[in-house]
């Protein structure tokens, strides 16, 4: 499968850059099975139901769902057909593959990953992108969070699912040295009216950011704060994954805590 810096019309919102390669998961064409379930959607929620029920899915990201909800995510985020979506840190393409199957062929979804896995000859999820016929409208990018490059005024979505801590996580590839210039970029790479999500573990109230590297959570007032400096505005939020018994003190992969974390649900606005 060729690489290019876009998809065929040059649409795909990101600037051509050096550290940033997108890899086509081919071109958009109708499938059989998307074509037979949007004959039977009456309704959104029947759009969002067929997408996560989508029998294409990976086993090992559709097993998650009833710990994730991402139909409930989705429709509060107000993912809609056309729309272009860039999925941070797509890794495994959990939100990536079901937002796919929102967008529809006329849609965009931008999976990022970060640079090393360019070079990565076991990176198994630029396969499974240029092999899934249900993916064909997502293009993959690799590029760190600091080398992220996206032209402004191109994305109607933003998601950052529960990778938000990462920013501020001390290793080489990982987080940044200025968080406040990525949120600014994502920012204007939003259409006025546009919406970031942000799910991840939540930390303790008054928990420093580098709960980030050695719990691998963050709290949802440093989200809060680090969004509004950014010039977001908070536009709502959802607590369908909170968890009152998560003992926030242990790092997200503690056996006694792992799957079972309280997560925040985020929705920001960029201004109109």
């Amino acid at each position: 499968m060729e690489s290019s810096d876009a998809f065929e019309d040059g649409s795909a919102g990101i600037k051509p850059n050096p550290y940033i390669r997108i890899e086509r998961g081919g071109t958009a064409v109708p499938r059989p099975y998307r074509t037979k379930v949007r004959s039977l959607i009456d309704s959104y929620d029947d759009l969002i139901k067929a997408a996560v029920n989508n029998p294409a899915r990976a086993e090992t990201n559709s097993s998650r769902d009833a710990a994730r909800k991402p139909g409930e995510v989705i429709k509060f985020m107000g993912v809609k057909p056309g729309m272009t979506v860039l999925d941070m840190v797509s890794n495994g393409g959990f939100y990536a593959e079901i937002l796919a199957g929102v967008v529809g062929n006329e849609g965009r979804v931008i999976a990022h990953t970060f640079a090393r896995n360019e070079t990565n000859p076991d990176f198994a999820y630029a396969k499974y992108i240029r092999d899934s016929e249900h993916m064909a409208n997502v293009a993959l990018i690799y590029a760190d969070f600091d080398a992220l490059d996206i032209k402004e005024n191109t994305l109607d979505r933003i998601f950052i699912v529960q990778n938000y801590h990462d920013l501020y996580f001390d290793r080489v590839g990982y987080g940044v040295d200025d968080v406040q210039s990525v949120l600014v970029m994502l920012r204007k790479g939003l259409k006025p009216g546009g919406i970031m999500a942000v799910i991840d573990h939540d930390a303790n109230k008054g928990a420093p950011s580098s709960t980030g590297t050695t719990l691998h959570r963050i709290s949802s007032d440093i989200v809060k704060s680090d969004m509004v400096k950014a010039g977001f505005e908070l536009d709502g939020n959802l607590d369908i994954l909170l968890n009152d018994t998560d003992d926030k003190t242990k790092g997200v992969f503690d056996p006694a805590v792992r799957g079972k974390t309280s997560r925040f649900i985020l929705r920001f606005k960029n201004p109109e």
